[in-house]
């Protein structure tokens, strides 16, 4: 059996890449053949592009962040040519490429099964408005399946909603990773769609650990990954944490030149994918608003503070897990303490709930594909 997985496959995004990959090695694991589809919209290809961005900030006269996207250019150029080489060495893409769903349609009779999913393949913002990712160029309604598919929303606008319901009453098999996807498929199609795991929840510790390098470090490290100003340095004021003896090492495009010159500080903008699992694996203590990275330290067993964003759709996707694992006293709030930080997580009960909901997540997987 042939199965097509349409999803962000080559985005400069570790939670994106850590997905594709462990979607495809998910799917591979039930027995058939999995393979990507190389789709990439002028939208998608477009995110990535820093002369694009810089093109754009000048049209604006926003010179200062046309000289910062500038700047940003080098470390993504560094951080494109390690990501590249993981997909080539860890995926299994077509050949030929796809730029719209047009093109797409004569791969229908190439495929039993087509799976969108995961990642934010259903947020508008980021898929470009294109319905290629609701899988509208497969003609049979019974071989489309949607897999973990988000849509990093809390609502639709109301110009897009015909669309959204046409598209997501054609998939058969319906399932997304968070509680406010399944709230608004049931709203726009009245269908009852499946919460299932991420992907990267269906491969488990030892899989990962089986990616990174065994050597030992020296030095203890907290690994720090947000997306908005200042998240780590509220998370020090807020808390009181002390980071004497530890070596920070950050991942944000909320860079500051300080943090190039403290010698404490590791500047973490443009390390592989394996890089940011390994870094996980061997940190101390891990302060993130991502939720990949969150996911990754609760697979790993690596204590975490997980920072909200105040995005309603985006923030679900952390809850969502959070509550699962029973793991909601890990959030950054007002009144976490140092001892709040430092209690040890129990994660031999969080590993058994993760098997609980693993095996659903992969049952359903599993007759989504062979029924």
């Amino acid at each position: 059996m042939k199965v097509a997985l349409m999803t962000f496959h080559n985005a400069l995004n570790y939670g994106a890449a850590l997905q594709v990959y462990a979607s495809q090695q998910a799917i591979n694991k039930l027995g058939v053949d999995c393979e990507i589809i190389n789709y990439v919209n002028q939208y998608r290809q477009d995110a990535y592009s820093m002369s694009n961005h810089v093109k754009e900030k000048l049209k604006k006269k926003e010179f200062k962040s046309a000289l910062k996207y500038c700047v940003g250019s080098l470390f993504m150029n560094k951080r494109r040519i390690k990501f590249e080489r993981f997909y080539k060495e860890k995926l299994l893409i077509t050949e030929k490429s796809y730029t719209s769903s047009s093109e797409l349609e004569e791969i229908n009779g190439k495929y039993n099964k087509f799976i969108v999913g995961s990642d934010q393949v259903w947020n508008h913002s980021n898929n470009g408005k294109d319905f290629a990712f609701f899988l509208d160029f497969v003609k049979d309604y019974n071989k489309k399946i949607a897999y973990s598919s988000s849509f990093g929303l809390a609502t639709i606008p109301e110009e897009l909603k015909g669309k959204y319901t046409t598209n997501l009453s054609q998939i058969k098999h319906i399932s997304t990773r968070e509680s406010y996807g399944v709230k608004l498929i049931r709203d726009l199609t009245r269908r009852d769609a499946e919460l299932v795991l991420d992907p990267v929840f269906l491969l488990d510790k030892k899989h990962w650990e089986s990616l990174i390098e065994k050597k030992r470090i020296k030095e203890k490290i907290i690994f720090c990954y947000t997306n908005r100003p200042s998240q780590f340095e509220d998370f020090i004021s807020q808390t009181g944490f002390s980071i004497d003896g530890y070596k920070i090492h950050k991942l944000t495009s909320q860079l500051k030149i300080k943090d190039f010159l403290d010698t404490n500080v590791k500047v973490a903008y443009s390390i592989s994918p394996i890089k940011f699992i390994e870094t996980i694996a061997k940190s101390e203590l891990v302060v993130s608003a991502s939720f990949h990275c969150i996911s990754m330290a609760i697979i790993l067993n690596v204590p975490f503070v997980a920072v909200l964003t105040g995005d309603k759709g985006k923030d679900e996707r952390v809850l969502n897990i959070l509550r699962i694992t029973g793991l909601e006293d890990r959030i950054l709030n007002e009144r976490m303490t140092i001892n709040d930080i430092n209690k040890p997580i129990n994660f031999h009960d969080v590993e058994e709930c993760i098997d609980e909901y693993r095996k659903k997540s992969i049952d359903y997987l599993k007759n989504a594909i062979h029924s």
